[in-house]
């Protein structure tokens, strides 16, 4: 399928949502007529370019300027299944449906079925990763071991004493849990593990590698965020990741916002068809490419070439997005702290978190020290590390990623 066949193939759905959204979603309306939009302006997919794109901290605002997440939400609260919140904060509702984040299709497309006992690694508290992984999953027919990230050790046993043949989170998680399962004795060679479904963080080719030459896992990938669910999973060739055919995924001119053709690198721009909550031209964030030319491939869909970095200031951490505007509120209250740079760096397949810091004369750098530590894993929800400098220069920059994807 070429993208132009594909994108129209999104014509009446798009209709159809910009109509109702209009009017039931008081938040759309008043974006819309912003932009001096009707909803007989817009007759296909690609009318949609004349709507900006909604950003991120756009919504954080919208949800907080008044009840029904803002106008946002087109039902009552009580009609939901569960409501998540990410970091912004953003609250991600979901409709009480199985698998309404849309995975079952890439699990299924990576071999998981009935008689799979899946592992999952994805985190479960306040974010929606760990339930919309879970549901993925279930569509496919699998038992789940809610899991979450923590307690490796337990997680381990289970693995063992249940025949754990599946697993899904962070690829950096699932290798901490292969690196302690050797350290406590197991012998992984034994287990019936082998296939896994990883997301939220680049996959190296090194340690795909790893994971399929030296544990005999087969190792199958995909790309979503938590306001938005399933994006791209790889099909059975692993060769890129397949557009879901259940949500409008186009890249977009991270200036302009209109579609580019494909090979060129834009933001990816998603709109989705649910009504409870009305989603339209979101810019996640995430540069991309539709793929030209690629190689044969068993699904139809068009595929993005992969992750290829991040159209604003934020970075994902071991999953979760991570602004530097997020570490200056943090620690814009904490006194005695002179400087600080943050840094993001990667070791053996994991990321590393490090906030090197000058105190100011009379502070205590000890109490310091452990003061910034509780303010980032408060405002970041990540462990960070923190360390004395002698000194950090005025023009160095606050954040600072130094990880590589070899």
């Amino acid at each position: 399928m070429d993208l132009d066949t594909y994108y129209a193939s999104f014509d009446t759905r798009v209709r159809d949502i910009v109509a109702y959204g209009y009017e039931h979603s008081p938040a759309f309306r008043a974006r819309m007529d912003a932009a001096g939009l009707t909803p007989a302006d817009i007759s296909a997919a690609a009318d949609l370019a004349g709507l900006p794109v909604l950003r991120k901290e756009e919504i954080t605002a919208i949800q907080a300027g008044g009840p029904s997440l803002g106008g946002m939400l087109t039902v009552p609260t009580s009609q939901l299944r569960r409501i998540f919140q990410s970091p912004g904060p953003i609250f991600d509702p979901e409709p009480d449906e199985p698998d309404s984040w849309r995975w079952g299709p890439a699990f299924r497309a990576a071999g998981f079925g009935p008689g799979d006992v899946v592992l999952n690694c994805f985190g479960y508290h306040l974010t929606p990763a760990g339930m919309m992984f879970e549901e993925g999953a279930r569509a496919a027919g699998c038992a789940v071991i809610p899991g979450g990230i923590g307690a490796q050790a337990q997680q381990i046993e289970a693995m063992a004493a249940l025949g754990v043949t599946a697993y899904s989170g962070l690829p950096s998680y699932l290798k901490g849990l292969l690196d302690k399962a050797k350290e406590l004795g197991h012998d992984t060679s034994r287990w019936p593990l082998s296939k896994a479904f990883v997301a939220a963080e680049p996959l190296p080719p090194s340690l795909r590698a790893l994971f399929e030459e030296q544990y005999g896992i087969m190792v199958y990938d995909g790309y979503g965020t938590a306001e938005t669910g399933n994006l791209g999973y790889n099909g059975p060739e692993r060769l890129g990741w397949h557009l879901p055919d259940d949500a409008l995924v186009q890249i977009c001119d991270i200036n302009t916002g209109h579609p580019v053709p494909p090979g060129q690198t834009g933001e990816v721009v998603v709109t989705l068809f649910r009504r409870d909550y009305i989603l339209v031209r979101l810019g996640v964030g995430d540069l991309s490419a539709v793929m030209v030319d690629g190689p044969p491939a068993s699904l139809p869909t068009p595929r993005l070439v992969g992750w290829l970095g991040r159209s604003g200031d934020s970075v994902k951490v071991r999953g979760l997005f991570v602004h530097p505007r997020h570490a200056d509120e943090a620690l814009r209250g904490v006194p005695g702290l002179a400087a600080y740079q943050i840094v993001v760096s990667r070791h053996e397949h994991r990321d590393e978190l490090t906030c090197r810091f000058v105190p100011a004369p009379e502070a205590d750098p000890v109490e310091l020290s452990a003061r910034i530590g509780a303010a980032l894993q408060e405002a970041l929800k990540l462990r960070c590390h923190v360390e004395q400098a002698e000194a950090i220069a005025e023009d160095a920059k606050r954040f600072v990623d130094e990880r590589t994807w070899e």
